[in-house]
């Protein structure tokens, strides 16, 4: 994942509501199985099993953002666990079909979220937090900036 798609996903965390949240962290993770696709594609092993065990690590924190008093929580849970089973098939076989599934569960899910994240009215995860400077440059008349107020 480029710095700039980091800096990109810190913006929108920051922005966003718990369901947002959610729904990036979806998206984060898709986004380090795709990685990892890329690595296997360029032959590139370590790069590969790296990018999946980010992955995994995305799907362990959907895991632990579960709230356990509804009903639904023990049905994604079971898919979070079967996601990071087939990753970590794919890793030890160094197979990236293992991949397809998890990705294509991820983007369904990951959808949902999007889609139910504007009506979460709760405020912003992050509160109080530093201003986010979009673009610094330097030039000859000195810094410039653009932030994102929140």
């Amino acid at each position: 994942m480029t710095s700039e798609k980091k800096q990109e996903y810190t913006r929108r965390i920051i922005e966003a509501n718990p369901t947002g949240v959610i729904a990036i962290t979806y998206e984060i993770a898709r986004g380090y199985y795709e990685d990892a696709v890329t690595a296997f594609k360029a032959g590139d092993r370590d790069t590969y099993r790296l990018e999946i065990s980010r992955g995994n690590k995305c799907i362990e924190q959907l895991i632990l953002s579960l709230d356990p008093s509804y009903a639904i929580s023990i049905y994604l849970l079971r898919i979070y666990n079967y996601i990071l089973e087939c990753a970590r098939r794919a890793s030890f076989m160094y197979d990236i079909n293992g991949l397809d599934e998890p990705m294509e569960i991820l983007a369904r899910i990951g959808g949902t979220f999007e889609e139910i994240a504007p009506q979460d009215k709760r405020t912003p995860g992050v509160q109080r937090g530093a201003e986010v400077y979009d673009g610094l440059t330097y030039n000859s008349k000195g810094r410039t900036n653009t932030t994102v107020k929140r």
